[in-house]
């Protein structure tokens, strides 16, 4: 009766996921649309870099300059991807596009591994409110390329799964091991988990093969970056690396400082569950036992090296694999045992991410269109020139004008300068000077030492929303030479008859 009971329930499993997903990713868009006053805008602006690279790359180059080469994307993939329709309105609506159908085959998928739980109405209810306790929604909200990745991964788990249980080699491990770490790098270490698993239970030459299949994107892509002059491992990256400190604090500092945020305190209760249910599985099947403790293996492989966070969206691809592991390693455990274990999971995720949500990332939308929407419109005028930034973005897409990146993603120069305890005062001056910059438009506390004696501080853009998830809520602007001043107040005075009602720009007395 029982297994009858859960095949009636599993056909409607995988729907749960896939409309649980969208109905929370319709909502925030809405809630998060509303606080911003009507408007749909991306709640980061790093998909506007992606845009901006695929514009680079549609018209025969790779950067976000059309004078010089940069690496400052980290996906091999993401912006190939969006390189249709380049520069235009089309053009921007892709990342939503993508995302929306991530989710929701996220959503599907999710469900369609639960259901193979046998676990009926629990399943059901598990895999419904899953897109929103493990913050699958958030991930598509952001624009980028993480919830593309979580189905990639989610691929992986689902085709693994199929390999311990019958020895079925399908397309779904196959696609999932290519495409994982064609979207992001980190998701190498679940190819290489799910190929080595493959390969220690029967078929090495076909794990071997799948090892192959995983590493071919990250090389080929470094390969590219290489010959472009480049270095092997995208700024991006690199970046990211440096401000968590990984050279300096090393595998174990990183991963106390993951399992100090939020995101890397579920993830590794997350893990450490579902690798304390692999040596439970492993007293009725060593196969399934090997299935959890890679996935597992994969989630410290990520807390260990990798970054969390960043709008709750860099875990996200873990946590779902982890979460879509544990009810089939639950297989065979009493009823209460799978609710309390399934339950406690949902109440865990909700808690630690709606909260953020609701308070700081809802206003991101709001926040991108009061500041770096309007940094965009400023840099694209045409009396501009070349401008200086921190965050790149907006200021990048549709720009034809040169846009150094003092930050580093798009710079290797910056990078270095920035990251270089030798750093002198003032850094900035000569990359600023090399470029013919005239507008610098900086988060000063992100540039201490870096801003020049030289440059005259024209005012300070203000960003007025209670919380999100951006750099800083004021922007300083300069001018790069006296001789920049007048043009450049000129077009800021009209730029700031336009400002939307909670941005406002405050010249410096020493342009008053």
């Amino acid at each position: 009766m029982t297994e009858q009971i859960d095949k009636n329930y599993s056909s409607g499993t995988a729907w749960a996921g896939a409309i649980g997903a969208l109905i929370a990713f319709a909502t925030l868009n809405a809630f998060a649309m509303a606080r911003a006053g009507g408007g749909y805008e991306y709640p980061l602006d790093d998909v506007y870099i992606h845009l901006a690279v695929a514009e680079q790359i549609a018209a025969g180059h790779y950067g976000v300059n059309s004078s010089e080469f940069a690496s400052a994307a980290s996906s091999p993939l993401y912006p190939l991807l969006l390189t249709p329709f380049a520069g235009s309105e089309l053009q921007r609506l892709l990342p939503l596009i993508y995302n929306l159908i991530s989710v929701a085959a996220a959503g599907t998928l999710f469900g369609a591994l639960v259901a193979r739980a046998g676990i009926g109405a629990i399943g059901v209810a598990f895999a419904a409110l899953a897109p929103l306790a493990f913050n699958m929604y958030v991930s598509a909200y952001t624009g980028m390329e993480n919830m593309a990745h979580g189905v990639a991964s989610l691929m992986i788990v689902f085709g693994l799964w199929l390999w311990v249980e019958d020895r079925r080699m399908t397309w779904w491990l196959i696609l999932g091991i290519f495409l994982s770490p064609a979207l992001r790098p980190e998701g190498l270490a679940l190819s290489m988990a799910a190929a080595g698993v493959v390969m220690i239970t029967g078929a090495p030459r076909v794990g071997i093969a799948l090892m192959g299949l995983g590493i071919a994107p990250l090389a080929a892509f470094s390969s590219f970056l290489v010959s472009m002059g480049l270095g092997p491992i995208p700024n991006s990256v690199t970046a990211k690396l440096a401000e968590g400190a990984v050279g300096n604090q090393g595998v174990i500092g990183k991963l106390v400082a993951n399992l100090g945020t939020y995101g890397g305190n579920l993830l590794g209760w997350a893990t450490l569950a579902v690798a304390l249910a692999a040596l439970v599985a492993a007293l009725r099947s060593t196969d399934r036992a090997l299935f959890g403790f890679a996935i597992a293996a994969s989630s410290l492989a990520h807390l260990m090296l990798a970054s969390i966070g960043w709008m709750d969206r860099y875990e996200i691809y873990i946590l779902i694999s982890l979460m879509a592991t544990l009810p089939l390693l639950l297989m065979g455990l009493s009823r209460s045992l799978q609710i309390a274990a399934l339950g406690l999971a949902l109440a865990a995720g909700i808690a630690t991410y709606l909260p953020h949500t609701i308070v700081r990332h809802s206003w991101n939308i709001a926040a991108m269109q009061l500041q770096q929407k309007e940094m965009g419109r400023l840099a694209k005028q045409s009396d501009i020139g070349n401008i200086a930034v921190n965050d790149l973005g907006h200021v990048t897409w549709q720009n034809p004008n040169y846009v150094l990146d003092l930050w580093g993603l798009a710079s290797a120069e910056a990078l270095e300068t920035r990251l270089s305890e030798q750093a002198p005062d003032g850094w900035a001056r000569d990359l600023t000077d090399d470029k013919d910059v005239s507008l610098i438009m900086i988060y000063d506390r992100w540039f201490e030492n870096a801003v020049s004696p030289e440059w005259t501080r024209l005012g300070t853009l203000t960003t007025d929303v209670p919380l999100a998830f951006i750099g800083d809520y004021e922007v300083a602007f300069y001018a790069s030479s006296s001789a920049d001043v007048p043009k450049l107040t000129s077009a800021i005075m009209d730029w700031q008859q336009n400002l939307p009602e909670r941005a406002s720009f405050e010249f410096s007395g020493e342009v008053k």
